[in-house]
């Protein structure tokens, strides 16, 4: 049993890592914080409202897991409440790190982590929520209690007004932390707003960038970096947000934010769809181009292949092996070019090809200039609405964030042919075009079948 003495000095030891969260983290986990982590855990100590806007890949969930686990057994009978835009986030990302480093701790800390739960008592614990019912943040009172929001910027404003309550408290602290996606939302006004200390971290800042070797090899490294600059450009969406850590910079033109291609990427592990299996091609028309095959069942989503410096007979037989494999019911092919020799072989064969082109007239000639702009807009209120769920592919997001419409001189809309985005960006839209080809209209693609 602890004598007084003890009991004291154990009082007064507490007190300290209160405000010094760094040595608590670095004697109970045996942890190396870089700088800007140890930033982040002295900034949440000293301020009640921290938003952390940061780009891929230096430490940020981690640095979370830190100051959930810090605040909970640094204050008495405290609650931490963590939340993300989906569950699969909350339980595979934050609470992953969470359970990690709880597991690390060099003593027994008295608490029991589960899932996406760590328990001291019943009135003492962290817990991990996500939820489009708001009215689930209201129920939480301590004296000493924190809110840390992951992938802060897919978290709607809802949770945000329901979550301010926590600030009533004599110790109530907010931490926003992820990538800059949105140019709304709490998290975008954080920025801008003179009650939230504000934290940037660049891929620049990381100590690998900064030594020029890597140093600290679960960082982000120069190679990374400079793979995302020839991938996605120093110009595009993708490059600002994961790597520099910046929000996007508005542009009225873009066809679908980034912000929407995220949360589309989020929903991809929990949406469930038992709709047919088709398949959407693009077919390569020059040297540098990739054919790329992009699966869809419903609302799912996901590049199946990419091929590249094949002749049309050989990415036949890809297509008729991804057909097989996947026991798609139609296949959607790119006619135009290049592609039409893809969709006579196929025809020729007998598999259920539809040929797919973009050049003719819309449905709705008055709104759209042709096909093409209509079955992207078509995708791009998919997006807007969380009617898709895709998998996670960087040269995708890259790729769809980069595409923008206008309007010619009868108001109509049109998308950016090939060739101008290529020209802007360098990269040809192959995988945007594939998924844009999976999910063109129903009616079109009954029109244009050539054999069932």
């Amino acid at each position: 049993m602890l004598t007084t003495k003890e009991i004291e000095e154990g009082k007064k030891l507490l007190s300290r890592y209160q405000n010094e969260p760094v040595p608590w983290i670095k004697k109970t986990f045996n942890a190396d914080p870089w700088e800007k982590q140890e930033e982040i855990l002295n900034a949440v100590a000293r301020y009640p409202r921290v938003a952390v806007r940061s780009c891929h890949g230096v430490g940020k969930t981690k640095t979370a897991a830190w100051v959930a686990l810090w605040f909970l057994h640094c204050f008495r009978r405290s609650k931490v409440i963590t939340t993300a835009p989906t569950w699969t986030q909350v339980k595979n990302l934050l609470w992953r790190e969470i359970r990690s480093e709880h597991a690390k701790a060099e003593y027994n800390l008295g608490s029991e982590c589960l899932t996406t739960n760590l328990e001291i008592d019943s009135e003492w614990f962290a817990i991990g929520l996500s939820t489009n019912e708001s009215e689930r943040f209201s129920g939480y009172h301590a004296e000493n209690i924190l809110l840390i929001v992951d992938e802060a910027s897919g978290v709607s404003q809802d949770i945000f007004d329901a979550a301010e309550g926590f600030m009533t408290s004599v110790n109530g602290k907010m931490l926003l932390i992820g990538n800059p996606t949105r140019l709304d939302g709490e998290f975008y006004q954080a920025f801008k707003s003179s009650f939230y200390h504000k934290i940037h971290i660049s891929a620049f800042d990381s100590p690998n960038l900064k030594a020029g070797k890597i140093v600290r090899p679960y960082l982000v490294t120069p190679e990374w970096v400079e793979d995302k600059k020839e991938k996605w450009g120093e110009e595009s969406p993708l490059y600002q947000v994961k790597v520099k850590g910046d929000f996007p910079q508005s542009s009225d033109d873009t066809l679908i934010p980034l912000a929407w291609i995220e949360a589309a990427e989020a929903r991809f592990l929990e949406a469930q769809d038992s709709s047919p299996i088709e398949i959407g091609v693009d077919v390569a028309r020059f040297g540098s181009d990739d054919s790329v095959i992009t699966v869809r069942k419903g609302i799912k989503s996901y590049i199946h292949s990419t091929i590249h410096g094949q002749d049309t007979m050989e990415l036949t037989g890809r297509i008729i092996q991804a057909f097989k494999e996947t026991e798609a019911q139609r296949i959607k092919v790119d006619v135009i070019g290049v592609g039409s020799g893809v969709v006579d072989r196929l025809s020729e064969l007998r598999f259920p090809v539809i040929a797919m082109n973009g050049a003719e007239a819309a449905r709705d000639p008055e709104k759209f200039i042709n096909k093409r702009a209509e079955w992207y807009w078509s995708l791009r209120e998919r997006y807007k609405e969380g009617a898709i769920a895709i998998e996670q592919n960087d040269e995708l997001e890259g790729e769809l964030a980069s595409i923008k419409y206008k309007y010619d001189s009868r108001g109509r809309i049109q998308i950016e042919s090939k060739e101008e985005i290529k020209k802007r960006s360098q990269k040809s839209p192959d995988r945007a075009d594939s998924q844009n080809y999976a999910f063109g209209h129903e009616e079109d693609n009954i029109n244009n079948a050539i054999c069932w």
